[in-house]
């Protein structure tokens, strides 16, 4: 069963040394309702292989997965990487579909990377994610980063709540865009944006996203800056939202071509489902 659900993988070539654009997705639809993540398509359940099962409730009735209980992640093994191997002006992008509970809230929706070494552990994660009341209500997309000794870092609220503008059992897509400035780790090394899409029932983003800049980090201080990681997702059990879509990718810096066009990708790809 081939892992890119959405029938691509998409290399743009760009003539960028050491960097062409890949995008990797997985939209789930070559899976089966029922069946479970963990040990298909190079996905890995932390918890269990009955955790997270594929259901017919994904984006406009696609198949999606869905989080049976607790908090854990999906990690795509599949696809390790290393930001040492990152080209300084390249971007990381990590993307997935979140649908907002019967209230219109989200908890611990989340997208980023885990080191490997603790695959099983939020406390090796880095990324951001939807949260309704994270560090104190009333949420929004926020950061999710932890330092060199397992310490989460502050919640910084990149979006606030009231501006995500949720509607209950909706879809909506996030995304994370972090940027090599250094080639060595330290002060200054990166830049952190998110974006957020709402998306109408067929899947298609509404409008613009909503854009937002966390600004500048210090790789050197943070986990998932050094050694071999995978991109992570997370879905939490808490609200009834499932999740659809992921994908994941390295974009070489260049003029032509738009971070935010990444967050369309695994849209455009599902319009051409049959």
């Amino acid at each position: 069963m081939k892992h890119v659900g959405l029938g691509l993988t998409a290399s743009l070539a760009m003539g960028v040394a050491a960097c062409a654009a890949t995008i990797w997705t997985d939209n789930f639809d070559s899976y089966a309702a029922g069946t479970y993540l963990n040990g298909q398509g190079g996905w890995t359940d932390t918890a269990s292989a009955n955790n997270y099962q594929f259901v017919a409730a994904g984006v406009n009735g696609s198949v999606g997965v869905n989080n049976g209980g607790g908090s854990q992640q999906m990690n795509w093994t599949s696809h390790p990487w290393d930001w040492a191997d990152v080209a300084v002006g390249a971007s990381v992008v990590v993307g997935m579909d979140f649908q907002a509970n019967g209230s219109g809230q989200f908890d611990d929706d989340r997208v980023g990377w885990v080191l490997a070494a603790g695959a099983g552990s939020s406390s090796y994660h880095f990324g951001v994610q939807l949260d309704n009341s994270d560090n104190g209500a009333p949420g929004g997309l926020g950061t999710y980063f932890r330092d060199n000794s397992g310490n989460r870092v502050l919640t910084s609220k990149l979006i606030p709540w009231a501006s995500l503008s949720t509607s209950l059992s909706n879809w909506y897509r996030e995304q994370l865009t972090v940027k090599k400035l250094t080639s060595a780790l330290g002060v200054g090394g990166a830049q952190v944006d998110v974006s957020f899409w709402a998306l109408d029932a067929s899947g298609n983003p509404v409008g613009s996203p909503l854009t937002a800049s966390y600004g500048t980090i210090d790789t050197s201080a943070l986990r998932g800056f050094s050694g071999t990681v995978y991109p992570m997702f997370k879905n939490y059990s808490a609200t009834g939202g499932n999740a659809d879509n992921a994908y994941f990718g390295i974009i070489p810096e260049t003029g032509s071509w738009s971070l935010l066009a990444v967050g369309a990708l695994a849209l455009s790809a599902r319009r051409r489902r049959a």
